[in-house]
Parts: C-alpha cells; sequence; structure tokens
C-alpha cells in the first residue's frame, strides 16, 4: 500500500465517521481493520478467517458501500 493510496482511504473513512487502524502482528500483518468512531467497535469484514480486518483494496470498497 503506498502513501497515497493510505491517505485516500484514511480522508474517506474520516469522511464517513470512521478510523482505519492497522493491523499489527500475525496473520492479519498489513491489513487493516474500520473502526466505527460513535460506537467504538470495529467494524466485520465478511472476510472468513478476517473477520475484523480488511486489505486496503477491500476497506476502500467496503468504505465507498456504506
Amino acid at each position: 500500500m503506498t502513501n497515497a493510496h493510505e491517505k485516500r482511504i484514511t480522508k474517506l473513512a474520516a469522511g464517513k465517521g470512521y478510523r482505519l487502524e492497522k493491523v499489527g502482528k500475525g496473520p492479519h500483518h498489513g491489513r487493516l481493520a474500520i473502526v466505527n468512531l460513535a460506537e467504538s467497535a470495529r467494524m466485520p469484514s465478511g472476510v472468513p478467517g478476517a473477520e475484523y480486518s480488511f486489505s486496503p483494496d477491500e476497506a476502500e470498497a467496503w468504505l465507498v458501500q456504506h
């Protein structure tokens, strides 16, 4: 993920009331969590084996749809 891509997704999330968190260690390293600011809860991704983490492209698509 490039810095420009990360900034674009971060701005998109902020404009819709969400925040992005980078998922740190383990098999989900490099993935992102989308956090609802009003509820302080991670949003489910619907991806088997990665219930609350998104790839950068998956996060962008999810944010566009919601």
